[in-house]
């Protein structure tokens, strides 16, 4: 019966999207979300607000379905697509190494590091097994590098909070709308948030964007 209904919600969903009627394509979503799994729910929203313009909301539903493991070719052309459209400044288009860095491993689901140390534990415990090292100091050394990939991307990430402008959105110089406007930046960008003040957020990457912005304009990913 459950896989009845999903794939009643999947028809009817490409024929309200190939009708263009996507507003309705989103309220069908949003009313089915509890039996769609988490992966389907975010990418088909984020392909429906994509069809309809709003970048921000777009981006933030395809950032929530890699982060919930799921890495496909149509996603990430449609990041790219979101990508090119932005008008200002963005942490995956930032020349600085730290927040190229930043970006990628943000991209990578945590399951994904932790399969890739796993393979590599394995690995270097079949290559001891058969003699083809022979020496233990040389196995230890190959066990603790298999940890790098988990230990880089939780090392680099660890505290670090990421979001996107689901709007048009002011960047302030202080938590108060009473201070000065930095700048104005379109729905879409993707940022790294620090420290908070009640209803506010510090924008800390991209050094560009750096100031507070309202909690309201942001989703936290």
């Amino acid at each position: 019966m459950a896989n009845t209904n999903i794939n009643e919600i999947s028809k009817s969903l490409e024929t309200l999207y190939l009708d263009g009627k996507f507003d309705k394509a989103v309220d069908l979503l949003l009313e089915s979300k509890n039996q769609l799994s988490a992966v389907d729910f975010h990418y088909n929203l984020g392909a429906v607000y994509t069809k309809m313009g709003d970048l921000g909301p777009g981006r933030y539903h395809f950032e929530l379905a890699m982060k919930k493991g799921y890495i496909g070719s149509d996603l990430l052309n449609n990041l790219a697509v979101i990508k090119s459209k932005l008008q200002g400044v963005d942490l995956s288009l930032s020349r600085d190494i730290g927040d190229q860095l930043v970006n990628f491993l943000s991209m990578v689901p945590a399951s994904y590091s932790i399969c890739i140390t796993l393979v590599l534990l394995i690995t270097s415990l079949l290559v001891f097994k058969f003699k083809y090292i022979k020496s233990k100091i040389v196995l230890v050394s190959l066990l603790l590098l298999s940890f790098f990939p988990i230990a880089l991307q939780q090392g680099v990430l660890y505290g670090k909070t990421f979001a996107v402008n689901l709007k048009d959105m002011k960047i302030y110089e202080g938590p108060s709308s009473v201070y000065d406007v930095r700048a104005t930046l379109p729905g879409g960008s993707k940022f790294v948030l620090g420290k908070t003040d009640g209803e506010w957020f510090y924008i800390d990457h991209p050094i560009e964007l750096a100031g507070w912005v309202k909690k309201e304009d942001i989703g936290i990913l």
